[in-house]
């Protein structure tokens, strides 16, 4: 029996049933870890979260064995690439090299990629790439050391859950979207004509389950729609579908979604499973299930984690003759071996010397005294790295900076004039009104706006006629893209 266990905030979530390339699935654990020991991925408490799975994994009885973990982080860099037909080797040198310019160094990360299309003619593969922090790595091995459980494979949320679309609902020639929801966090995997194409994720800012929070999932869409009408793609939505949440949810969820301009029907994810509470459950926890889908160990990063120690168990010729050399050696070092014990008496007086030492209660005094400074430095980078996160955080809000207002009045210039008449930093609305005397140009700044990157969604209402200025007015609100203004900060 094989174990998926899948992370990034509170909600945790394990798959358990069969690995294979088609996965199956016998049940699914869910809970929600303690507040604030794990952020985006990132363990902030190792203790906690490492008591809270161990006490989680003994409640449940969850096998040791087998066990492959799921995790979403800020922390893994992504990337599309096309690179030429290689072995795996040589191709995690070549995705490594293209990593170079994200200014990590290659001893400190390792690498792992999905294959989404072979192009035969160009003797080219393209891949989905990602690199991941090895400490980050080493800090969840040692955490499910700590129980008693030896992580077979570490994946990328992004990357399995690419590859199960990819190798299941994508089979065919349909265009649609996957959207995933998980608490605040939304993930959506665009497929275009049978092949993947965009994947983005959003945190959403608004209670769950409130209508503003609908809204928020569905604007997140519209960035997809936005993408396809940037890159010229023609071919239609076809059909939404939605994985982490009930069938009662998606009747209001499909007028929201309407309204966002993506005129496609929504559906509930079908994981294909006949027990229709498996089925259910499946789609519920589809990051967890997606990692009971083996799609080979490339996708591990576990794979090229000790990519140099696989090298130096390589021998060569050469390293064979100078084996047995060694050995011969060391045959011929045992013929002294009187001499050694002669050494190893007189080294075992001076063991003693410097054991009456290590035993004295001055040197244990200062032994406590740094075991205490190492505390106060290991709870004092804890508090370090909870502002750190915060701020991040923080970062991701929009500001209605001079330069975006003048993105505003610079794309109006010629067609209208405008006026900015509110800002709500939280949702990042910016409400104005245009006028002008023409009334098609003022859509025609509205075309403007809507080529801009700096907006993620454009609205406007009706035109009205002003009689003492005779200029036609519009309402115009844009919703800011996440992390818009704070560039220059």
């Amino acid at each position: 029996m094989s174990v998926s266990v899948y992370f990034s905030n509170q909600i945790v979530q394990v798959a358990v049933g069969k690995r294979g390339k088609k996965g199956t699935l016998q049940t699914v654990y869910s809970s929600v870890a303690p507040e604030g020991c794990i952020i985006n991925g990132i363990v902030m408490d190792p203790e906690v979260l490492g008591n809270f799975l161990n006490e989680f994994w003994i409640l449940n009885n969850i096998p040791k064995k087998d066990v492959y973990l799921v995790v979403k982080s800020n922390k893994i860099a992504s990337k599309n690439l096309n690179v030429p037909v290689l072995d795996k080797k040589k191709t995690f040198s070549y995705i490594t090299r293209e990593f170079s310019d994200m200014q990590r160094e290659e001893e400190e990360n390792t690498i792992a990629y999905t294959k989404l299309k072979r192009d035969n003619k160009k003797k080219q593969v393209e891949i989905y790439a990602e690199m991941a922090p090895k400490e980050q790595l080493r800090e969840f091995m040692n955490i499910f050391a700590n129980m008693g459980v030896a992580l077979k494979g570490i994946i990328s949320a992004e990357g399995s859950i690419i590859g199960y679309v990819k190798n299941t609902m994508a089979r065919g020639n349909s265009t649609f979207i996957l959207q995933v929801v998980n608490g605040n966090l939304v993930s959506n995997i665009l497929i275009v004509e049978g092949e993947f194409t965009y994947y983005n994720s959003v945190r959403c800012f608004n209670e769950v389950g409130t209508p503003e929070y609908l809204e928020d999932l569905a604007r997140s869409l519209n960035q997809l729609q936005q993408f396809m009408t940037t890159q010229k793609i023609t071919a239609p939505i076809e059909r939404v579908l939605v994985a982490g949440t009930e069938n009662a949810d998606l009747s209001n969820y499909n007028y929201v979604v309407s309204n966002q301009g993506v005129n496609a029907p929504v559906e509930l994810v079908n994981a294909g499973i006949s027990d229709p509470n498996l089925n259910f459950q499946a789609q519920r926890a589809l990051f967890a299930y997606s990692g009971l889908f083996d799609q080979g160990i490339e996708r591990n990063f576990l794979t090229n984690f000790d990519a140099k120690k696989e090298d130096a168990k390589v021998m060569d010729p050469a390293m064979k003759k100078r084996v047995i050399t060694i050995a011969t050696t060391l045959a011929v070092m045992l013929i002294l071996f009187g001499f050694f014990l002669t050494k190893r008496l007189i080294a075992k007086s001076n063991y003693d010397e410097y054991h009456d030492y290590n035993s004295s209660s001055t040197t244990k005094m200062k032994v406590s005294d740094y075991e205490t400074a190492v505390a106060d430095r290991d709870a004092m980078q804890k508090k370090y790295n909870s502002i750190n996160t915060v701020v991040e955080t923080l970062d991701s809000y929009p500001v209605c900076t001079d330069e975006v207002i003048e993105t505003i009045e610079e794309t109006a210039r010629g067609y209208a004039d405008v006026e900015i008449l509110s800002f709500d930093a939280e949702s990042g609305h910016v409400a104005f009104t245009a006028k002008s005397k023409v009334v098609g140009d003022i859509y025609k700044y509205i075309d403007r706006l809507l080529d801009e990157e700096i907006f993620m969604n454009v609205e406007h209402t009706g035109y009205t006629l002003e009689e003492k200025t005779n200029l036609y007015n519009i309402r115009v609100e844009c919703i800011l893209a996440p992390s818009v203004g704070r560039e220059e900060e």
